[in-house]
């Protein structure tokens, strides 16, 4: 029988994450299968217990939570695969050594047994602690495997003994070590990419329900002075993550703070807390982000610069988010007297601007390649910064020089490299792979474009469009637009069709027919957060400091936050679950659609490692989806 606490805490651990061998992995017969020796470390054994996502919508949901968490795994190594097996009580999840990873059936049931609004949450972070087992290569705990290897998977008393007899307090406590480590960065990486980490602990202590389910015993009222150690050991590893999860769940504010400022278009404070939250926890999502606010400011200028006349060359779409008012505002006139010395001046100094911010995104973009070589997106936004500022050649030597002998062939490419010719001026070579692009799009493109489909399809007509455009082929050009609506049309994809009709009759997106602007707890950004009021008792506060300034974080039951500054002013205010809904009655599960018919056309669409958020500034909201439902919204202040 496992006696000290320091024997019940490496079993807790083990049970926690480490092990597969020791789940009671069950056939639809309920026969128990015997492994052959040390089998367990290959999904081959395992994949006669795998559910498929296709009979099962728990476990198709466990699958869009792993492919949110996998938009964050900065690794060079393959992405893991994701099985959920069935399982009597045992381990939740496992890392598997041929990198990919399990989940058992049980697991996710005991997650979604603390309700809706957490499920997903819990989920996360079960999987993100497996995730960061891969990322720090933690498989030491093979050699387990190797000693229950000849057993049944599920494991006796007798074995229990035998795992714990051979260690010692120093690979007691480095394992202690790797998990608390475990618990750590897979809390960065569940808030990187979006949940929330302070579902983890709030309420009913998820730690304690998950050795319960281990030991199929309540730490409530136990006489197992086994299970009693198992409790305690549980509480304690709450304690803790409970210690670090304030710390990175409050940091994790600045970055969600970061993500609002930037889908508002406001690219220096987005800029201020993403740098912010990545001093403490940088990441190759902290880099990118980074990057793509300066990125999107040389855009900006360029965009600018183009319609005036300032500077020439076709006003091309850079697929960072669809806009649905692409076309900056003209420059303002000068007069005659003062135009052309005026307009030189300009130019250099808007010319200067651009290089700076692009020197910037370049520079956050390789470290986002450094850190992680083999993600495909990062090599075409620093492509993208590079074309930005006329230097074609190092855009061409970063889409066919690495881009494509490292992942081969992608329609995002083709994209980039019609972008160059047409900014080299060989308008029919550019002409040539735009049509390509087409017919590919006609056909149907496959899954595994890097850049996200809808923003993939709309820049090749416009991009196309712009060209025809700069050549004065306006007839083709028009054409192209009908065309598009036709496409979008037939394919059902709203937000295409509407974009396109807008090109050939300007003007004509459905305006907003809500006036009542939006509030989250009462409040707008910019009003004084009534402290003293009853709405702010008994809630959840933390606080946070961002260059010398103190922020508080306000957690309500129903899901709302509200962060003010030192002056008691609402600086941010979004809603991430509950039942409550937002003006238009929209609502958490909702589908991607329902905006788009309360609301019209969003000023921007984007594509972001948290999900896909749609932009109205008319009424300052912004609606967060994930796999294409509602799953937020957020008030802010149009640029």
């Amino acid at each position: 029988m496992i006696k000290t606490p320091s024997q019940a805490l490496l079993f807790l651990c083990l049970a926690f994450g480490f092990t597969a061998s020791s789940s009671a992995a069950n056939g639809a017969n309920g026969i128990t299968v015997v492994p052959p020796e040390d089998p367990t470390q290959s999904i081959t054994y395992w994949k006669p217990f795998t559910i498929s996502p296709q009979n099962n919508s728990h476990v198709a949901n466990a699958h869009q939570v792993f492919s949110a968490l996998l938009r964050g795994w900065d690794n060079s190594r393959v992405e893991p695969n994701l099985y959920v097996v069935r399982s009597t009580a045992g381990p939740w999840a496992a890392s598997l050594s041929d990198g990919n990873i399990l989940l058992s059936q049980q697991a996710i049931e005991i997650c979604n047994s603390f309700g809706k609004d957490r499920s997903n949450h819990l989920l996360a972070f079960v999987l993100a602690h497996e995730l960061a087992h891969q990322r720090a290569d933690d498989l030491w705990h093979q050699k387990f495997f190797r000693m229950v290897g000849t057993q049944t998977p599920e494991l006796t008393a007798d074995i229990k003994r035998k795992i714990v007899s051979g260690l010692n307090s120093k690979t007691i406590n480095d394992l202690e070590r790797r998990e608390a480590q475990a618990d750590n960065d897979g809390l960065i990486l569940m808030s990187t990419v979006g949940y929330d980490p302070y579902k983890i602990i709030d309420k009913k202590d998820f730690f304690t329900a998950w050795v319960e389910n281990i030991w199929q015993a309540s730490c409530a009222n136990n006489k197992s002075s086994q299970n009693l150690s198992a409790c305690n050991n549980a509480k304690s590893r709450a304690l803790r993550t409970r210690a670090q999860l304030v710390n990175v769940a409050t940091q994790a504010t600045l970055f969600e703070l970061g993500t609002q400022f930037f889908v508002a278009g406001k690219y220096p404070e987005a800029r201020r807390y993403f740098q912010a939250y990545g001093r403490d926890y940088p990441s190759r999502a902290v880099h990118t982000s980074i990057g793509l606010s300066y990125l999107a400011q040389a855009l900006e200028i360029k965009r600018l610069l183009i319609i005036s006349g300032t500077i020439d060359g076709p006003n091309f779409f850079y697929p960072m988010m669809l806009d649905a008012t692409p076309h900056a505002t003209p420059v303002e006139e000068q007069s005659n007297s003062a135009k052309r010395g005026a307009e030189d001046t300009l130019m250099l100094e808007q010319k200067k601007k651009i290089s700076h911010y692009i020197e910037n995104a370049i520079n956050y973009f390789e470290k986002a390649i450094r850190l992680e070589p083999n993600h495909r997106k990062t090599y075409l936004y620093l492509a993208m910064s590079y074309l930005i500022d006329n230097n074609t050649f190092m855009a061409r030597g970063v889409v066919q020089g690495k881009f494509i002998p490292k992942f081969g062939h992608d329609t995002s490419a083709d994209l980039l490299i019609a972008m160059t010719s047409a900014t080299e001026g060989k308008n029919t070579e550019a002409q040539a792979v735009f049509d390509k692009m087409l017919q590919q799009i006609n056909k149907g493109l496959p899954s595994t474009t890097t850049i996200e489909k809808e923003l993939l399809i709309y820049s090749a007509f416009y991009n196309y469009s712009a060209l025809l455009d700069k050549m004065e082929l306006k007839s083709e050009s028009a054409a192209l637009w009908k065309r598009l609506a036709k496409h979008s049309k037939t394919k059902g994809n709203s937000i295409l069709f509407q974009l396109a009709v807008n090109q050939i009759q300007p003007h004509s997106l459905s305006k907003q027919d809500q006036i009542n602007h939006p509030v989250i707890q009462s409040l707008r950004l910019g009003d004084t957060a009534p402290i003293a009021n009853s709405l702010f008792k008994n809630i959840s506060k933390n606080e946070i400091w961002l260059e010398g300034e103190q922020l508080n974080i306000y957690r309500f039951d129903n899901g709302a936050r509200i962060v003010t500054n030192p002056d008691k002013k609402v600086i941010g205010a979004w809603q991430n679950s509950g039942k409550t809904s937002t003006v238009g009655n929209i609502r958490f599960g909702d589908m991607s659609d329902r905006p788009l018919k309360t609301f019209g056309m969003p000023s921007r669409h984007m594509q972001m490692v948290t999900g896909k958020y749609l932009a109205y500034d008319a009424i300052g909201l912004a609606i967060h989806i994930v796999s294409g439902k509602v799953a937020g919204w957020f008030l802010y202040d149009p640029a």
